[in-house]
């Protein structure tokens, strides 16, 4: 009997060892252990220990899509203007009307969360500034979303965790340095949590979109519209249209964005924007290098009809507006935390309705009593006014699963005939060993 005691504890002594050995032995070894965590929740096709997240090398690409020296909007400037200067009904008739992108500047000057103030000692000080590092100091043990796992549950990491992921000194070899297309925080539900709410009152919402007829359908009910988004260089947003014919502002408070903006067109469609078989993976930097070459060609715009990119570069303090229909992608240059949010004002409610009463029958059903029962009887006999089936309704894209089939017989057929031309005079230069003429060269 003392024998099998002593063989016991023996046994239960090794099994603590083995144990320990595999405990990380400090915080930094526990935050390395839940970056891994986060990024196998994240992207589960992907290897952590076997250089999964480092195998495309895209953070020492020598063509490195950050490099926006000589970046060239083939399709025109996206217009710069100042909230100083362009007034609200200005901006509805040069912009929201006529869904045109630009960049606004001066609005943000006053917000809490983009002030430089100073101390007593003449040094910057401002503990309310959106800086992932500030942002660690006032919520350190915070959890903020940072992608969803497989079976749609959101994938988190607190604020600590996150910024010492991004700090490239202090992890060098687990961190965002090296990684391919690094975690990138996406949250909207801190708005809602105790200890983060607080962050909406470090900004305001812009003049130029302080209507938001959306807020009629009640917080609960109305879909997901405003985010806090963060992340180191080489995140961002794949190509997209903004669900339900919905607009968009992002205000950059501090870093580097590269947008690539489409307009809307009836014919480009997911397909012409992420083909199949050229290793896409969902990824903002895999699409700037490996799809986006392919919408600057010739073949592109002339060949395949399709329309030509605006290119821009976003800086803090700045304001972009991307009126709905644009399919757009987000590339971060540098570390940036950004706000954005999604609204839909009067000049274009007619599309939003439409979309809405397709992607979301009963929520426009109690939008549109809301509407009246507020006084917009405006709003009211427009949405009656409008036939189930329109013309203008051919190009809108809804975020629901019941969208009318013809539509989308109506895009593919014509994104498939597009995808022809562009194979066809693709397999031709191919020909020629890829070559074209004097002649078209000059054209």
């Amino acid at each position: 009997k003392k024998k099998k005691k002593k063989k016991s504890k023996t046994k239960n002594k090794t099994k603590d060892r083995k144990e320990k050995q595999h405990e990380p032995k400090n915080e930094e070894e526990k935050m390395k252990k839940k970056i891994r965590a986060a990024k196998r929740g994240t992207r589960s096709e992907l290897s952590v220990s076997k250089g999964g997240w480092t195998k495309h090398g895209y953070a020492y690409d020598n063509a490195n899509v950050l490099n926006t020296t000589n970046l060239k909007s083939k399709a025109g400037i996206i217009e710069r203007i100042s909230a100083k200067e362009v007034s609200p009904e200005e901006f509805d008739r040069r912009f929201s009307l006529t869904r045109t992108p630009c960049i606004i500047t001066d609005a943000m000057d006053h917000w809490p969360c983009f002030m430089k103030t100073l101390n007593s000692k003449g040094k910057e000080d401002n503990p309310r500034e959106w800086t992932i590092d500030k942002l660690q100091k006032r919520f350190p043990k915070d959890r903020f979303k940072v992608g969803s796992d497989d079976d749609g549950y959101a994938v988190r990491m607190t604020m600590t965790e996150f910024q010492f992921y991004c700090d490239e000194e202090r992890n060098p070899d687990y961190g965002c340095k090296r990684d391919d297309s690094p975690l990138y925080v996406f949250d909207g539900s801190v708005f809602d949590k105790e200890n983060t709410k607080e962050l909406e009152k470090d900004f305001d919402i812009p003049s130029y979109f302080s209507e938001d007829l959306f807020k009629y359908v009640g917080h609960k009910r109305r879909p997901p519209h405003r985010w806090v988004v963060f992340g180191p260089p080489r995140s961002g947003s794949s190509v997209h249209v903004d669900p339900l014919a919905t607009s968009a502002w992002n205000a950059l408070i501090s870093g580097q964005k590269r947008w690539v903006l489409y307009p809307p067109d009836k014919g480009l469609s997911k397909p012409l924007l992420k083909p199949k078989g050229i290793g896409l993976d969902g990824e903002s930097v895999t699409w700037f290098q490996k799809a986006y070459p392919m919408t600057q060609t010739r073949e592109w715009s002339e060949v395949g009809g399709c329309p030509k990119s605006f290119d821009v570069v976003q800086n803090a303090g700045e304001i972009m507006f991307v009126p709905d229909g644009w399919w757009h992608a987000v590339l971060n240059i540098t570390h940036t935390v950004a706000v954005t949010q999604n609204f839909c004002t009067t000049p274009r409610f007619d599309a939003v309705y439409r979309a809405t009463r397709r992607g979301r029958p009963k929520m426009s059903k109690k939008w549109l009593e809301k509407l009246k029962a507020k006084g917009r009887q405006d709003l009211y006999d427009t949405a009656v006014r409008q036939p189930r089936r329109s013309e203008y309704s051919e190009n809108e894209k809804t975020s629901s699963s019941s969208s009318s089939s013809s539509e989308g017989e109506s895009d593919t057929e014509d994104a498939d005939d597009r995808m022809v031309r562009l194979k066809e005079e693709t397999r031709r230069l191919a020909k020629h060993g890829g070559k074209r003429e004097r002649e078209e060269e000059e054209v």
